[in-house]
């Protein structure tokens, strides 16, 4: 019994380390925003964005891939470099902060947003992640694309 109030302190307590803004895991606090514009269709009424989500260990395929074959094929065009992948959808006017857990390999954090007028806009943006630090990015979606307004990046 005592062995085991043991283990599950020491449980505890390191779920609590993870927790901690002075651990040496690499944070991404993420803040999302889209203006009442967002994406525009071909009567300029606003709708919603599909977004992609990647860390990456290297920029180098995510940057150089076109939208079509990262869309549709993110696992093999990014392979060995893709350590995570999610996808949610961004509706005109929403705001979305996530708290992101990065893989200890992970260097930059890529988004891949799904407008209606690629040629016209910027679709992608590619952000450099400080390892064992709290990264903080806040970005806005617009009819022109994904822009980043603010970042930061405390040890």
């Amino acid at each position: 019994m005592h062995r085991l109030l043991l283990a599950l302190t020491a449980c505890l307590l390191s779920a609590c380390s993870l927790l901690s803004p002075y651990s040496d895991m690499t944070k991404i606090d993420l803040q999302i925003s889209a203006t009442d514009a967002l994406n525009p269709d071909l009567h300029g009424r606003p709708s919603p964005v599909v977004l992609q989500l990647v860390e990456l260990r290297h920029p180098v395929a995510f940057e150089q891939a076109d939208f079509f074959a990262l869309q549709q094929r993110p696992q093999q065009i990014l392979s060995p470099d893709l350590l995570a992948l999610q996808e949610l959808e961004l509706r005109p006017g929403e705001q979305r902060h996530f708290k992101i857990a990065a893989g200890a390999e992970a260097r930059h954090l890529g988004l891949i947003a799904a407008y209606r007028d690629l040629p016209n806009t910027r679709w992608r943006i590619r952000l450099d992640v400080q390892p064992g630090a709290r990264n903080q990015f806040t970005l806005a979606l617009d009819e022109h694309g994904i822009s980043q307004r603010h970042t930061t990046g405390e040890p």
